[in-house]
């Protein structure tokens, strides 16, 4: 390993195993890699040079050989320093850009720096200063899809660079570019090479050689050509120090509320049957506990004399209802919260597999499985607050109405002050009781905070734990294929 050589790699081998067919894909590459120079692989489609980046990433694993980042040998290392070694050095700049789409362009350049530990108010000021080192900070608040392909480009230059990355690999960075654009992109990765190591794997032989200071040619897994283009000039750097942090919880929790929305146009009809599902289970609760009162009021006219004498029918549901009512409440309840929480799994669950590739993009900035799953079972709070906001309007309408607010047999009597003295006893009785916790004498069916607080625990407590097994599988799963050009 040469004394400037920030990455070097000893004797590299990688295959994929295809049922009973192995392909060797990298055959014993062994390459040193400067600081401070501008590095261009070329090579045809399957040549190994997108694997070659996947593994010198250290997010794909290999058969045989040593990986070597600043002195550092990864292949005596756990996991979770690899992970360390991987956000403190390591930026990435893909082709598809690979932005979190539902989350601003600033916390998307942060993302690194949160995964690191370091505190929101901190990631973001770093992140201001990425942005404006790529003169994109005046957009710092809107989201990836507001721009144009060259500026999430750049919001992804900003990302590789925000933690001070001594090495940003690059996978096809102008491939979705057009030709301005592209020069746009490449220019800014030559001012970079000034302190940084840029790895970039591309197609295109011209602006390798006219932006690089080194290409290297791959075929079938091995380098075919090695040239230096020009007199590379070794910059003068400081020795990085290695923060080995994670998340942590506050920091999970705050990122949760940021990143990985649920399409409100997609699961919109969901998440309202969910609601209203849920505001059922509250009134349909508390009618079970004053059913002789919603008796009294609702159902007694069935059996009033002339009535029943008439129809014997009537007389029998009212039996019927009297007798099996509490039953069957209990029945429909269990019903209610069971569709509630197997809709709400089986939309999440859809989610997460949607999100494979922001979890892939999470993990190539430093985050381990773990920390991936905590972030998955957090979710669930800010969507239950959202679907409870939903059931608590839904429920004081209900209530009110359960509540008798509008009281027509007075309106049909000509007592008009009656039904509007009526509407406000018994809209006051019902916030009364629901924000004081205690019953209100103007009304008969009072719902309580303390109630809906309970209802609200339990359901989150299902759903967070619902949530962690599906996000648990599917961070551990090898998704890094899925940000590959090749």
């Amino acid at each position: 390993m040469s004394l400037l050589s920030i990455l070097s790699i000893k004797k590299l081998h990688k295959s994929y195993i295809h049922g009973n067919n192995t392909t060797h894909v990298l055959k014993g590459i062994s390459l040193d890699f400067e600081e401070g120079s501008f590095v261009s692989i070329l090579g045809r489609s399957g040549s190994g040079k997108t694997t070659l980046l996947n593994v010198m990433s250290t997010l794909m694993d290999f058969e045989k050989g040593k990986i070597i980042i600043d002195g550092k040998d990864l292949s005596k290392m756990k996991k979770k320093k690899v992970n360390a070694i991987r956000n403190n050095y390591i930026g990435f700049i893909f082709q598809e850009f690979n932005l979190v789409n539902d989350m601003s362009v600033l916390d998307n350049v942060a993302t690194p720096l949160i995964l690191n530990g370091i505190s929101f108010k901190i990631s973001r000021q770093k992140a201001m200063v990425a942005l404006t080192q790529v003169g994109l900070e005046q957009y710092a608040k809107v989201r990836p899809p507001e721009l144009s392909g060259g500026q999430q480009q750049r919001v992804a230059i900003a990302r590789a660079i925000v933690n001070d990355q001594k090495i940003i690999l690059c996978d096809e960075p102008t491939g979705a570019l057009d030709d301005y654009t592209a020069v746009e992109i490449l220019k800014v990765l030559k001012d970079l090479s000034k302190t940084k190591t840029i790895i970039m794997v591309t197609h295109d032989e011209e602006f390798a050689k006219k932006y690089s200071d080194r290409t290297i040619i791959l075929v079938d897994g091995k380098v075919l050509k090695d040239e230096q283009i020009g007199n590379f000039i070794p910059p003068i750097t400081e020795k990085k120090e290695l923060i080995e942090s994670t998340a942590g919880f506050i920091n999970l929790l705050k990122y949760s509320f940021l990143s990985m929305d649920i399409d409100k146009k997609k699961f919109g009809k969901t998440f309202r049957t969910f609601s209203l599902s849920l505001t059922l289970f509250i009134v349909v609760t508390v009618i079970n506990q004053n059913l002789d009162v919603f008796s009294e009021r609702y159902l007694a006219f069935l059996v009033s004399g002339e009535v029943a004498n008439q129809n014997i029918v009537l007389d029998f549901i009212y039996q019927f209802l009297e007798q099996n009512i509490s039953s069957m409440i209990q029945v429909i309840l269990y019903i209610l919260i069971g569709f509630c929480i197997m809709s709400y799994l089986f939309v999440f669950t859809i989610n997460i597999i949607n999100k494979k590739r922001e979890i892939a993009v999470l993990k190539a900035f430093g985050a381990s499985g773990e920390a991936i799953a905590v972030l998955f079972m957090l979710r669930p709070i800010k969507f239950t607050i959202a679907i409870f906001k939903d059931t608590m309007k839904y429920s004081f309408v209900l209530i009110l109405l359960v509540n008798n607010v509008f009281d027509f047999s007075k309106i049909l009597v000509a007592d008009y002050l009656g039904f509007v003295t009526n509407v406000l006893q018994v809209v006051y009785g019902v916030l009364y009781s629901l924000l004081l916790n205690v019953d209100s004498k103007y009304i008969d069916f009072h719902v309580h905070y303390s109630h809906i607080f309970i209802i609200f625990f339990v359901v989150l407590g299902l759903f967070m734990i619902g949530s962690l097994l599906p996000a648990y599988k599917i961070s551990r799963s090898n998704t890094i294929r899925m940000l590959a050009s090749e």
